[in-house]
């Protein structure tokens, strides 16, 4: 395997536990928002206490930035094994 697939499957391995970490953290936000209404805080270590409604776009965006980078990871370690020692595969390459 070449050092280009590892970056790739890093990335994926990465933006995975992302995704699974915001997915957690979009499940207390709905038992936030279950117990106290729209008036609940949400406190995130880096950026402090947040209301539900900034909560929910922090998380939201988190998660769409994940999963372009697990399907762009996805798709470039595709492409790695696709191109091989010859090159990309062409009409020209094939002749």
């Amino acid at each position: 395997m070449m050092m280009a697939d590892v970056k790739w499957l890093i990335l994926f391995g990465i933006a995975s536990y992302g995704f699974g970490a915001l997915s957690v953290t979009a499940d207390e936000l709905y038992g936030i928002a279950q117990s106290y209404g729209s008036n609940g805080v949400y406190y995130f270590p880096i950026l402090g206490a947040r209301g539900l409604w900034d909560a929910w776009v922090y998380v939201f965006t988190g998660l769409g930035i994940c999963f372009f980078l697990c399907a762009f990871s996805v798709l470039m370690l595709q492409r790695t094994k696709a191109t091989g020692k010859r090159g990309p595969r062409t009409k020209a390459n094939l002749e």
